[in-house]
Parts: C-alpha cells; sequence; structure tokens
C-alpha cells in the first residue's frame, strides 16, 4: 500500500502542474482585465446624487459602466486602444469650402488613447468618383495618408488636430479624456441637464461636454473646435443601440453620427468593436528622411 501511495504522489504532482499549466496559458490569452462590474449587481446612482458626491466619483462611475476601469486594482488605463468596425456615411470639406459626401461600404478604426493616434481605414465612393482605398493616419502632432498601413506614407499639412479630435469625440476617448482631466484644482465640471448628467472639462484648450443618458451611457459629445477643415465650430458626437461586442462588460453604441456644425460628416453603424487590441502607429520608412 505505501509503494502504491508513493508511486501515486508524482503522478499526481504532474496532472496539478499540468492544469496549472493550461490556466496560466489560458489567462494569458486575456488581453483586458476583467471588469469590476463583472462580479456584482450594481444600482445606478442618480444624477443628483452623481452630482453631490463630486467629479471624481461622477467620472469614475460613467467610466466603470463603460468598461474603463477594470480588475482589483480599478486601473483607469488598462483600456488604452480600441477598434471600430462600420460601414455608412461620410463626409470632408474640400479646400474650396464645397463638401463631399461619400458611402463607405466599410472601414476600419483604430484607436490609442496614450499616444494619442488614430488610423482609418475605408472604402468608401461618391456619384463623380470611381471607389476609392483610403489609409489615413495621427499619431502626436502629426498626420499622413499610407498606401498600406506603415507603408509609403504621405504627409497631410494642418490634419493632425481635426484627425485627433476624433479620438475625443468616441465615447471611450471623451470619457478617457475626463479621466485625465480630473484634478484637485477642479478640471472637471458637472451639470444637470433635464435630468442627464453632463461632465464639461477642456482638452488642449477647446472646451468638451459629455451627455449621459439614463444608463450612465455617452449619448452626446459635443467639443468647441478652432478647426483647420470646419473652422470655429462645434463638433458634435451622438451615440445610440449600445452593444458588448466581446462579452468583457464593454459597451460600445453600434450608432454613432457626428457633425460638423449643421452639417453631418459621418453617420455609420458600428457592425464590432475590440477592446485593447494590438494597433501600432509607425512613421512609414519613406517619411522618416
Amino acid at each position: 500500500m505505501n509503494r502504491l501511495f508513493i508511486l501515486a504522489v508524482p503522478a499526481l504532482c504532474a496532472v496539478i502542474t499540468m492544469l496549472s499549466n493550461a490556466q496560466g496559458i489560458a489567462q494569458s490569452k486575456q488581453t483586458t482585465p476583467r471588469s469590476t462590474l463583472g462580479a456584482r449587481k450594481v444600482v445606478l446612482p442618480t444624477t443628483a446624487e452623481l452630482i453631490a458626491r463630486g467629479p471624481k466619483v461622477a467620472v469614475e462611475t460613467a467610466a466603470e459602466v463603460l468598461g474603463l476601469v477594470r480588475g482589483a486594482q480599478r486601473s483607469t488605463t488598462a483600456v488604452n486602444t480600441m477598434e471600430l468596425v462600420g460601414n455608412g456615411t461620410m463626409a470632408e470639406r474640400a479646400a474650396d469650402g464645397t463638401w463631399r459626401d461619400y458611402k463607405v461600404t466599410r472601414f476600419t478604426e483604430s484607436f490609442d488613447f496614450v499616444i494619442p493616434a488614430a488610423r482609418l481605414e475605408l472604402e468608401r465612393s461618391s456619384p463623380n468618383t470611381s471607389p476609392q482605398r483610403q489609409i489615413q493616419v495621427v499619431a502626436g502632432k502629426q498626420a499622413w495618408d499610407e498606401e498600406k498601413p506603415g507603408i509609403n506614407g504621405t504627409p497631410v499639412a494642418d490634419a493632425a488636430d481635426d484627425r485627433r479630435r476624433e479620438i475625443w469625440l468616441t465615447p471611450q476617448g471623451a470619457l478617457w479624456g475626463a479621466l485625465r482631466a480630473l484634478t484637485p484644482e477642479g478640471g472637471v465640471q458637472l451639470a444637470n441637464e433635464q435630468g442627464n448628467l453632463a461632465i464639461g472639462y477642456s482638452l488642449n484648450g477647446e472646451p468638451i461636454k459629455l451627455v449621459l443618458n439614463s444608463a450612465l451611457l455617452p449619448d452626446k459629445v459635443q467639443l468647441q473646435a478652432h478647426s483647420a477643415a470646419y473652422g470655429d465650430m462645434v463638433l458634435e458626437a451622438n451615440y445610440s443601440q449600445y452593444k458588448d461586442f466581446e462579452g468583457y462588460l464593454f459597451p460600445c453604441p453600434t450608432r454613432m453620427t457626428y457633425k460638423a456644425g449643421a452639417h453631418t460628416i459621418r453617420n455609420v453603424m458600428i457592425t464590432n468593436c475590440v477592446v485593447n487590441p494590438y494597433v501600432i502607429f509607425p512613421m512609414p520608412a519613406n517619411m522618416k528622411k
């Protein structure tokens, strides 16, 4: 009996080691920390309660509902990249002031909230042009177009500010900015707009306002821009029909509409939203010279 027990111990240890390794491999594949809301039922505070508790509690509560507060340490920087896929219509203003509207059969837009950076790959067409494929990039203070991702870049003058603004017009980008604006000196202001919580702050000297819906998800973002493309006007983004695409408790709107003043510059349906994808924004080799 003792001999059988001695022989069984190494085998048991091997099984335990194998299971531990398998668990470690499974955990290593998870790129996004678990949501802080995953293990508990949450009763959302009212707008009046959030205003009474102050900007830090209000902004972090909204960020938690949106999936930006993650893990046991309640990190607000664990989610720093995002990718959207969708289709719809877009418009841009030409140098002569006229507007060009496009049908977009598919676009993929990747964001990095830290750099900040974005890459928009789109397939578009209009009644007067043949189908086009474009790749528009911004990273920090530089903007360029690419032939392929990271290849054959063409600098685009005066486009960096406008392309960066589209990062902060997303629900996640706008709340990411609000989290960074929290300071003891009071970088964030709260207001009650017809029962909905409004969060205001400034980014690069430009005022931003988010209005949340009853579920504390961003319903609207307004950005007062001094834009090379649009002039001095309010850029407004409206969101609806949120969906958790990956099951990470990371809700993303499936309908997004952007306006520059009275003109709609983006009206799209989101078909997929990826949280924390691996995305990079290297300057193409031909531009480094």
